[in-house]
């Protein structure tokens, strides 16, 4: 007993040390894979923290705010009305804007989470090539697996435990994220392993986690726009318009060029195990940018762009227009239904 709790002292006194020799080895060193998934582990666990802290001070707040309330019941009248046809849930215009108040403070969390991981990229993409830029960018992948093993322990926590679990984590969002944490997951520790100071490596991680924070945080800032003021439209029309530039490019032509760099480095070092796993993923990941990252904001262009007389029509909450003069008008069709469906949301991460 007095040797093993000896141990396990020792063990807890020298951690710190061995997950910093795992986040920053020297250069004639490789931290093995035990020394990473403790360091992976570690980090879940700070971000399980985290959002835990975000949830307990921001969600009364959140509960509190009338603004809030009122952006998440337009946010339902723009482009809510295909979500729940896609999750396959009833949710109510009112279960709505409870389930997304609740999720509020996670959703900062997300995007500050991806611009910190992103953030650690940074040297390595602006060309420093130096020990300590790869592993910073390195550490930057490894941050993102913990986030994502967090978030899946949260998702079937949620569904296990809570009553109304599976309501507000449907089988759809558990296959969209499952699809979404997958190449992070199974390719991020073999690849921090083997090719740490490979570029394309840290551009990908870049590219994906600022691409994905830049998308989440500009939705939410255009939750907050009233489309009916004219100078809040536009806001609304140039950021949606940035932002489906962006992601175009960053979740789409250059993450297929990065994709097809990485790919042939792998052929080339013959690791064809990783390739043939990373071949399957990078077909999901291009579906999941495609459906959820860059179509999402083109078709918010379209709907609301200054040719679309859509945007006359986003009051109908209010009861400004009929439903069936807008169906007549070709503009947004608000139910009043407690038994309405939502339609489509951004889900980028």
């Amino acid at each position: 007993m007095t040797d093993s709790m000896t141990n396990y002292s020792n063990t807890l006194t020298n951690l710190p040390t061995k997950l910093y020799s795992a986040a920053f080895p020297s250069e004639d060193e490789s931290p093995s894979s035990q020394d990473l998934m403790i360091l992976v582990s570690t980090i879940a666990v700070m971000w399980a923290a985290i959002f835990s802290v975000l949830h307990r001070y921001l969600h009364p707040y959140a509960m509190r705010q009338q603004w809030l309330k009122d952006a998440m019941g337009r946010e339902y009248d723009r482009v809510g009305l295909s979500m729940c046809k896609a999750l396959r849930v009833k949710w109510t215009r009112q279960r709505y804007i409870e389930i997304m108040l609740n999720d509020w403070p996670k959703m900062q969390g997300i995007y500050l989470q991806h611009f910190i991981g992103g953030a650690l990229c940074l040297p390595a993409v602006l060309g420093y090539t130096d020990a300590w830029a790869a592993n910073l960018a390195c550490l930057g992948v490894l941050s993102e697996m913990g986030w994502e093993m967090s978030d899946m322990a949260d998702i079937v926590i949620t569904r296990s435990t809570a009553i109304d679990g599976k309501e507000r984590v449907p089988d759809t969002l558990v296959m969209i994220m499952s699809i979404h944490h997958s190449m992070t997951l199974t390719l991020g520790l073999p690849l921090v392993m083997k090719y740490r100071q490979l570029r394309t490596l840290h551009l990908l991680t870049f590219n994906l986690q600022w691409a994905a924070a830049l998308a989440i945080s500009a939705n939410e800032y255009c939750k907050m726009l009233d489309l009916k003021n004219h100078t809040q439209l536009w806001t609304f029309r140039i950021v949606n318009g940035i932002c489906f530039g962006i992601m175009a490019w960053m979740r789409g032509i250059y993450w297929l060029y990065l994709c097809a760099q990485l790919h042939m480095r792998l052929l080339e070092d013959e690791e064809y195990t990783m390739m043939c796993v990373g071949i399957v993923i990078y077909v999901l990941i291009t579906g999941f940018n495609v459906m959820l990252c860059i179509y999402p904001f083109g078709k918010k262009m379209m709907k609301f762009g200054p040719r679309s007389k859509k945007v006359e029509l986003v009051a109908l909450d209010e009861g400004e227009v009929s439903d069936d003069d807008a169906e007549k008008e070709g503009g947004v069709r608000v139910s009043h239904s407690t038994n309405s469906l939502m339609e489509k949301g951004d889900t980028c991460k």
